[in-house]
Protein backbone atom coordinates (compact mmCIF):
# COMPACT_ATOMS: atom_id res chain seq x y z
CA UNK A 1 0.00 0.00 0.00
CA UNK A 2 1.39 3.50 -1.15
CA UNK A 3 1.47 6.79 1.22
CA UNK A 4 -0.42 9.09 -0.78
CA UNK A 5 0.85 12.14 1.28
CA UNK A 6 4.64 11.44 0.22
CA UNK A 7 4.68 8.53 -2.32
CA UNK A 8 6.42 5.87 0.38
CA UNK A 9 5.49 2.15 0.58
CA UNK A 10 3.62 1.91 3.50
CA UNK A 11 5.89 -0.55 6.15
CA UNK A 12 3.31 -3.33 6.67
CA UNK A 13 3.58 -6.24 9.26
CA UNK A 14 5.24 -8.44 6.35
CA UNK A 15 8.32 -6.08 5.49
CA UNK A 16 8.38 -5.91 9.47
CA UNK A 17 9.44 -9.85 9.24
CA UNK A 18 10.98 -10.12 6.39
CA UNK A 19 13.87 -7.44 8.15
CA UNK A 20 13.95 -9.38 10.81
CA UNK A 21 14.53 -12.62 9.59
CA UNK A 22 16.98 -11.16 6.60
CA UNK A 23 20.32 -11.40 8.62
CA UNK A 24 19.68 -15.12 9.53
CA UNK A 25 18.51 -16.00 6.07
CA UNK A 26 21.85 -14.39 4.82
CA UNK A 27 24.56 -16.49 7.69
CA UNK A 28 22.79 -19.92 6.23
CA UNK A 29 23.23 -19.02 2.78
CA UNK A 30 26.61 -18.19 3.64
CA UNK A 31 27.00 -21.56 5.42
CA UNK A 32 25.69 -23.72 2.55
CA UNK A 33 27.74 -22.17 0.36
CA UNK A 34 30.72 -22.72 2.40
CA UNK A 35 29.73 -26.16 3.29
CA UNK A 36 28.99 -27.14 -0.40
CA UNK A 37 32.10 -25.68 -2.00
CA UNK A 38 34.33 -27.56 0.54
CA UNK A 39 32.15 -31.18 -0.03
CA UNK A 40 32.49 -30.67 -4.10
CA UNK A 41 35.97 -29.58 -4.07
CA UNK A 42 38.34 -32.26 -5.43
CA UNK A 43 41.56 -33.32 -3.90
CA UNK A 44 44.14 -31.38 -4.13
CA UNK A 45 47.67 -33.12 -5.65
CA UNK A 46 50.16 -34.07 -3.46
CA UNK A 47 53.61 -33.42 -3.45
CA UNK A 48 56.09 -35.35 -5.27
CA UNK A 49 57.17 -38.22 -2.95
CA UNK A 50 61.21 -38.64 -3.15
CA UNK A 51 62.40 -41.72 -4.07
CA UNK A 52 64.46 -42.37 -1.26
CA UNK A 53 61.53 -42.36 0.90
CA UNK A 54 59.93 -44.85 -1.12
CA UNK A 55 62.46 -47.35 -2.02
CA UNK A 56 62.46 -50.93 -0.43
CA UNK A 57 65.25 -52.06 2.01
CA UNK A 58 66.23 -54.87 3.27
CA UNK A 59 64.73 -56.07 6.06
CA UNK A 60 67.84 -55.50 8.07
CA UNK A 61 69.13 -56.28 11.57
CA UNK A 62 67.71 -58.01 14.09
CA UNK A 63 65.82 -56.36 17.19
CA UNK A 64 64.93 -56.78 20.56
CA UNK A 65 61.31 -58.51 20.21
CA UNK A 66 62.47 -60.62 17.13
CA UNK A 67 61.96 -64.39 17.18
CA UNK A 68 64.33 -66.71 15.61
CA UNK A 69 64.83 -70.73 14.84
CA UNK A 70 68.20 -72.33 15.23
CA UNK A 71 68.75 -75.20 13.85
CA UNK A 72 71.81 -77.56 14.47
CA UNK A 73 72.22 -79.68 10.86
CA UNK A 74 74.50 -82.75 13.13
CA UNK A 75 72.48 -82.18 16.75
CA UNK A 76 68.78 -81.75 16.05
CA UNK A 77 67.93 -82.50 19.96
CA UNK A 78 69.42 -79.12 19.76
CA UNK A 79 66.91 -77.02 17.56
CA UNK A 80 65.46 -74.48 19.30
CA UNK A 81 63.05 -71.06 18.71
CA UNK A 82 64.03 -67.67 20.75
CA UNK A 83 63.08 -64.72 21.32
CA UNK A 84 65.30 -61.85 21.46
CA UNK A 85 65.44 -60.86 25.15
CA UNK A 86 65.20 -56.77 26.02
CA UNK A 87 69.17 -56.92 26.56
CA UNK A 88 69.49 -57.98 22.70
CA UNK A 89 70.66 -61.41 23.77
CA UNK A 90 69.43 -65.33 22.96
CA UNK A 91 69.77 -68.52 25.33
CA UNK A 92 71.53 -71.49 23.61
CA UNK A 93 72.18 -74.89 24.51
CA UNK A 94 75.56 -75.36 25.57
CA UNK A 95 77.11 -71.59 24.68
CA UNK A 96 75.00 -70.08 27.23
CA UNK A 97 73.86 -66.40 26.50
CA UNK A 98 74.99 -65.25 22.90
CA UNK A 99 74.05 -61.09 21.39
CA UNK A 100 71.62 -61.20 18.89
CA UNK A 101 70.33 -57.63 18.19
CA UNK A 102 72.12 -55.30 16.00
CA UNK A 103 72.93 -58.40 13.63
CA UNK A 104 72.13 -59.91 10.11
CA UNK A 105 70.39 -63.30 10.03
CA UNK A 106 73.94 -64.10 8.04
CA UNK A 107 76.13 -62.81 10.60
CA UNK A 108 74.55 -64.37 13.54
CA UNK A 109 74.54 -67.81 11.73
CA UNK A 110 78.48 -67.23 10.89
CA UNK A 111 78.78 -66.42 15.01
CA UNK A 112 76.93 -69.33 16.30
CA UNK A 113 78.87 -71.68 13.80
CA UNK A 114 82.16 -70.39 15.06
CA UNK A 115 81.14 -70.76 18.61
CA UNK A 116 79.99 -74.33 18.15
CA UNK A 117 82.79 -75.58 16.31
CA UNK A 118 84.83 -77.18 19.57
CA UNK A 119 81.46 -78.84 21.50
CA UNK A 120 79.60 -80.29 17.73
CA UNK A 121 81.41 -82.85 14.74
CA UNK A 122 79.69 -80.92 12.27
CA UNK A 123 78.66 -77.46 13.83
CA UNK A 124 76.95 -76.07 10.45
CA UNK A 125 74.12 -73.59 12.01
CA UNK A 126 70.83 -72.54 10.05
CA UNK A 127 69.39 -69.69 11.90
CA UNK A 128 65.75 -67.99 10.51
CA UNK A 129 63.47 -65.20 11.55
CA UNK A 130 60.29 -66.47 12.74
CA UNK A 131 58.23 -63.16 13.49
CA UNK A 132 59.68 -59.88 13.33
CA UNK A 133 58.47 -57.41 16.04
CA UNK A 134 58.93 -54.19 14.22
CA UNK A 135 55.65 -53.30 12.48
CA UNK A 136 53.24 -50.56 10.90
CA UNK A 137 50.35 -49.47 12.40
CA UNK A 138 47.04 -49.25 9.74
CA UNK A 139 44.34 -47.02 11.06
CA UNK A 140 41.45 -45.09 9.45
CA UNK A 141 38.92 -46.63 6.59
CA UNK A 142 40.37 -50.41 7.01
CA UNK A 143 38.94 -53.52 8.08
CA UNK A 144 40.80 -54.68 10.97
CA UNK A 145 42.68 -51.85 12.34
CA UNK A 146 45.93 -52.70 14.30
CA UNK A 147 49.78 -53.54 14.07
CA UNK A 148 50.82 -55.35 10.98
CA UNK A 149 54.24 -57.30 11.32
CA UNK A 150 57.11 -56.10 8.60
CA UNK A 151 59.21 -59.25 8.72
CA UNK A 152 59.70 -58.53 4.86
CA UNK A 153 60.17 -55.68 2.40
CA UNK A 154 55.95 -54.57 2.62
CA UNK A 155 54.56 -51.36 0.36
CA UNK A 156 51.91 -49.75 1.76
CA UNK A 157 48.85 -51.00 -0.12
CA UNK A 158 49.90 -54.05 1.49
CA UNK A 159 49.86 -53.30 4.71
CA UNK A 160 46.36 -51.95 4.07
CA UNK A 161 45.29 -55.30 2.83
CA UNK A 162 46.98 -57.61 5.90
CA UNK A 163 44.61 -55.28 7.84
CA UNK A 164 41.73 -56.24 6.35
CA UNK A 165 41.52 -53.82 3.33
CA UNK A 166 39.67 -50.90 2.39
CA UNK A 167 36.10 -50.26 3.86
CA UNK A 168 33.42 -48.77 1.76
CA UNK A 169 33.62 -45.55 2.99
CA UNK A 170 37.44 -45.35 1.97
CA UNK A 171 39.49 -42.61 -0.11
CA UNK A 172 42.01 -44.85 -1.68
CA UNK A 173 43.23 -41.44 -3.08
CA UNK A 174 44.00 -40.20 0.12
CA UNK A 175 45.78 -42.21 2.07
CA UNK A 176 48.49 -40.81 4.67
CA UNK A 177 51.99 -42.13 5.87
CA UNK A 178 53.61 -40.84 8.83
CA UNK A 179 57.29 -41.67 9.39
CA UNK A 180 59.44 -40.13 12.52
CA UNK A 181 62.49 -39.08 10.71
CA UNK A 182 65.84 -37.72 12.89
CA UNK A 183 62.72 -36.99 15.32
CA UNK A 184 60.19 -35.39 13.22
CA UNK A 185 57.58 -36.19 11.66
CA UNK A 186 57.21 -36.87 8.15
CA UNK A 187 54.57 -36.95 6.45
CA UNK A 188 53.21 -38.89 3.08
CA UNK A 189 49.93 -38.44 0.75
CA UNK A 190 49.22 -41.20 -1.46
CA UNK A 191 47.15 -42.43 -3.87
CA UNK A 192 46.37 -46.20 -4.12
CA UNK A 193 43.82 -45.29 -6.86
CA UNK A 194 45.53 -46.44 -9.57
CA UNK A 195 47.24 -49.56 -8.31
CA UNK A 196 43.77 -50.71 -7.40
CA UNK A 197 42.92 -49.75 -11.24
CA UNK A 198 45.51 -51.24 -12.67
CA UNK A 199 47.56 -48.25 -13.94
CA UNK A 200 51.18 -47.44 -13.70
CA UNK A 201 52.43 -46.62 -10.43
CA UNK A 202 55.38 -46.85 -8.26
CA UNK A 203 55.18 -48.14 -4.57
CA UNK A 204 55.50 -47.02 -1.59
CA UNK A 205 58.15 -49.18 1.23
CA UNK A 206 57.34 -48.68 4.24
CA UNK A 207 59.98 -48.96 7.19
CA UNK A 208 59.71 -49.92 10.73
CA UNK A 209 56.82 -47.94 12.62
CA UNK A 210 55.20 -46.05 10.04
CA UNK A 211 51.48 -45.49 10.76
CA UNK A 212 48.94 -45.69 7.61
CA UNK A 213 45.61 -43.95 8.01
CA UNK A 214 42.99 -44.11 5.30
CA UNK A 215 40.54 -41.42 5.27
CA UNK A 216 37.35 -41.44 4.62
CA UNK A 217 35.83 -40.37 1.35
CA UNK A 218 33.84 -37.21 1.28
CA UNK A 219 30.58 -38.76 0.27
Amino acid sequence: MTDMTDGRVADSPARRLWRALAPATSCFFAALVMFTSVGCQTNTPSEPIPAAASSARPSGALAPGDEITVTFTSAPELNTKQKIQPNGKVSLPTIGDVSASGRTINSLQSSLTSLYQPHLQDPTVVVSLESAAAGVYVSGEVLRPGKVPLDRPMTALEAVMEAGGFTKFANPKQVIVVRNEKGRNQRYVLNMNDALSGADSTPFYVRPFDVIYVKQSAW
